[in-house]
């Protein structure tokens, strides 16, 4: 089957990740790739042990022959889309790698362990890696610059698949048309809920990208051998327009030149806390109210943010009781209440369940929450966050802080970089180990393959 060119939004998803080449990504966009690829490794050794991430594994067949590929930490062997579930599951646990909020919200890192898994399983070149990150960002990103699909009730499955699905055809080198069926491969089966993110909380809202990165594999592997897809996956009478966006249609802004292009991956934000994006602003904000006010001095706070992220969360119970990591997590009360206790958030937060102890809870208390018209107005290009602390004397101390989306470009700082990798790998790889990987990824591109990376990630508790 001619794949369909009067899918015009399938068509230029196509012929952008089939022309970008190499060359054509500047000097910003590499170092960014590579931080963002810095990043998503430590935050994936450091979630090794977590739950989700132990019981994918259990569930991987070991593979000895044949296409294979790695899960990093123990370096087990398996298929490699079931390589990508498992390293992608890790890289979502922690909630700490990279993010875009837009019309919708994208974590295109989750992708990464799809073009990782290829690029190991067809012994592929650390430039070739590099372009392919290249790509499955600018295809999550550019979608959900436009697309408001969570606002819609859908969740980011679809998404992570059309990015992995993009990347790995590239790598395995996919002419145009059964490009085209990979695409609509991984978006046809696997528009996902967004239940996922509503309510209590449950180990599976840290997989839904793990299950895109995996479908993303299978759709390109299916494709090459000459499984075909359903055309009109975006435009057709049921496609994803009609079906997820009410008959809504979206011009996504995919570049066809590249001069002066910023990429997607020069935009993105790296999390410095294992949270939810939205709340980033607000704990900078409580870290720094932190060092203006005696807590025992403060009557009540009142925290400003921004509708879009938090309207739908005000109200629920477990936004201010969390039960479980993934709720607070998500949780603006109880991020700010452990921002302003403990001046920062870690993984180790988590994992004791700080957020069940009975301080948390008395300062979440003290709380209230408001969402102005005008930090609306200015979301999602600005986003602002406004923490007043009322004092038993009657004073009042106000912080207030906003970040444009030009802010983010071409950050973090390679200090920033290393030192967020070395924080969270410090107690599972030698020194030896961590110094290579980071001189490894930083000179990506001279490498032949990237089997040397993957066996640098051996866990020492493995």
């Amino acid at each position: 089957m001619e794949p369909s060119n009067q899918d015009t939004t399938a068509q230029r998803l196509v012929e952008f990740a089939q022309n970008l080449q190499y060359e054509d990504l500047p000097d910003e966009a590499i170092y960014c790739a590579k931080a963002r690829i810095l990043s998503t490794l430590a935050v994936s050794l450091a979630a090794y042990d977590f739950p989700p991430v132990q019981i994918a594994e259990k569930v991987v067949p070991d593979v000895a022959a044949g296409p294979r590929a790695r899960i990093l930490g123990s370096l087990k062997g398996t298929s490699p889309e079931m390589a990508a579930f498992v390293n992608s599951a890790m890289v979502r646990c922690l909630d700490m790698s990279d993010t875009a909020v837009m019309a919708a919200v994208s974590h295109p890192a989750d992708a990464f362990p799809a073009i990782l898994a290829i690029a190991e399983a067809e012994n592929l070149s650390g430039k070739e890696l590099l372009l392919a990150m290249a790509i499955i960002y600018e295809a999550q990103v550019r979608f959900v610059e436009v697309v408001p699909y969570n606002h819609h009730g859908w969740d980011q499955t679809p998404v992570v698949a059309m990015g992995a699905a993009l990347g790995t055809a590239r790598l395995m080198g996919l002419d145009e048309e059964k490009m085209h069926h990979a695409l609509s491969l991984a978006i046809t089966p696997n528009l996902a809920l967004n239940q996922t993110r509503t309510g209590k909380l449950s180990m599976w809202k840290g997989m839904a990208g793990p299950q895109g990165a995996r479908q993303g594999v299978f759709a390109a592997q299916l494709a090459r051998e000459g499984m075909t897809g359903p055309e009109g996956v975006f435009e057709g009478k049921f496609g994803l327009w009609n079906q997820m966006m009410n008959g809504e249609q979206y011009d996504l802004p995919i570049p066809k030149t590249f001069k002066d292009h910023i990429f997607a991956v020069q935009q993105t934000v790296v999390k410095a806390f294992p949270i939810r994006f939205n709340c980033h602003l607000p704990v900078f904000c409580a870290i720094e109210m932190r060092d203006k006010v005696n807590l025992d001095d403060v009557k009540t706070f009142k925290i400003e943010s921004i509708r879009q992220a938090f309207d739908r969360w005000m109200d629920l119970p477990e936004i201010w009781k969390p039960e479980t990591r993934e709720s607070a997590d998500h949780s603006l009360p109880c991020t700010v209440a452990l921002g302003l206790l403990d001046g920062g958030i870690t993984p180790a937060t988590h994992t004791k369940e700080r957020y069940k102890d009975q301080d948390v809870l008395e300062l979440m208390s003290k709380m209230e929450l408001e969402l102005p018209d005008e930090f609306a107005d200015l979301a999602f290009e600005t986003r602002c966050c406004r923490i007043t602390a009322t004092l038993k004397n009657g004073e009042s101390v106000t912080v207030e802080k906003r970040l444009t989306q030009a802010d983010d470009v071409n950050g973090p700082s390679r200090e920033e970089v290393e030192g967020k990798f070395n924080r969270l790998t410090e107690p599972l790889i030698s020194p030896a180990n961590r110094q290579q990987i980071l001189d490894t990824v930083w000179a990506l591109e001279t490498a032949k393959n990237v089997e040397n990376l993957i066996d640098l990630t051996r866990l020492t508790e493995t």
